[in-house]
């Protein structure tokens, strides 16, 4: 479980870090500019994050991951109010109006939390992918426990992503990794999970229209198995399902990536060479490979050079969340 632990934290941020470069680039112009990112590179000059982020630098996801981690070490619990701090937090330590890779619906919402609206409406418009992405924290703190999984990724979601179509996202999300963390998981049983937290999911906030996530999700696996190789299902996925920044595209997307049989750091290459909204899809993909795998599924000169850029203790944070289980384990 340590290994586990560790190994989500180290592909959340890892995944990130590979994919911010080839962020929202077609995989066409990904394949010019960079031909494959096999390793951590800086921004191409004409890229729009080169003028703030370098090479091993993390984005918006591994940022917010921390800082909810952050806030569930201060206060020992996840709700709104827990979840609404952490970010105001992070926004202003981070000074993230002026960054380049903070999400739409995540900045509306920040400004409306930062003026002293109420955490649980802030987010009522908010229906990207911003709230699945930070899911690895709720994971952590709901492990062997999906309903309460569901519960608690409406309630982190609430301050910025409160619609329903948000939320099955990242329930959805939530689940599939709390699944991940069971010795005995295996692909259908995480595949199972994410679609039963999707379909929870969608009885949480406000109600927005939109496509089943669950019924995307076995679509998206369907047409990834099909796929006679890795690349082939990047395509697949890139022109089928898509990769825009909205949780029916990138959870699905994330999850039939997850679906395939290649080497764990092949899957999360993948991800980051699958052109759209890179970052978000490869760091999700590298936490949920991350705890079903373990950490040495990633190679460690790479996830160190991370933590030596951004001036962060992933080891660290593995052995608060440790503690933090082995605690719950002696009150149980």
């Amino acid at each position: 479980m340590k290994d586990k632990i560790l190994g989500s934290l180290v592909g959340v941020a890892l995944g990130d870090a590979l994919g911010m470069p080839t962020e929202f680039m077609t995989q066409e112009a990904i394949r010019e500019v960079y031909g494959m990112v096999r390793e951590l590179r800086a921004p191409h000059p004409q890229h729009y994050h080169s003028t703030h982020l370098v090479k091993g630098q993390i984005t918006d996801d591994t940022e917010q991951t921390l800082a909810l981690l952050d806030a569930f070490f201060r206060h020992g619990r996840l709700d709104a109010e827990v979840a609404a701090e952490s970010l105001m937090e992070w926004a202003r330590e981070k000074n993230v109006f002026g960054s380049t890779y903070l999400g739409p619906s995540s900045k509306k919402a920040l400004q409306r939390l930062l003026d002293g609206e109420d955490p649980r409406q802030t987010g009522f418009f908010g229906t990207t992918i911003g709230g699945a992405m930070r899911m690895l924290p709720v994971a952590l703190a709901c492990l062997g426990d999906r309903e309460r999984a569901v519960r608690t990724a409406a309630e982190v979601s609430m301050p910025t992503h409160g619609t329903s179509q948000a939320i099955s996202g990242a329930a959805a999300f939530a689940c599939a990794l709390v699944e991940s963390f069971e010795p005995d998981a295996h692909r259908d049983s995480i595949l199972e999970a994410a679609c039963w937290g999707a379909e929870r999911g969608r009885a949480f906030g406000k109600p927005y229209p939109g496509p089943s996530l669950a019924k995307r999700i076995r679509w998206a696996v369907e047409l990834s198995l099909a796929a006679p190789d890795l690349p082939g299902a990047g395509r697949e996925l890139y022109d089928l399902v898509g990769v825009d920044m909205v949780p029916h595209e990138i959870v699905p997307v994330v999850l039939a990536l997850f679906a395939r049989p290649e080497e764990p750091m092949e899957r999360l290459l993948a991800a980051v060479n699958i052109g759209g909204d890179t970052d978000t899809i490869a760091s999700m993909l590298g936490a949920l490979l991350g705890a079903h795998y373990g950490v040495e599924v990633f190679p460690k000169e790479m996830w160190k050079e991370i933590e030596a850029v951004n001036g962060i203790d992933l080891q660290e944070y593995a052995h608060r969340v440790w503690q933090c289980t082995a605690d719950r384990r002696m009150q149980a």
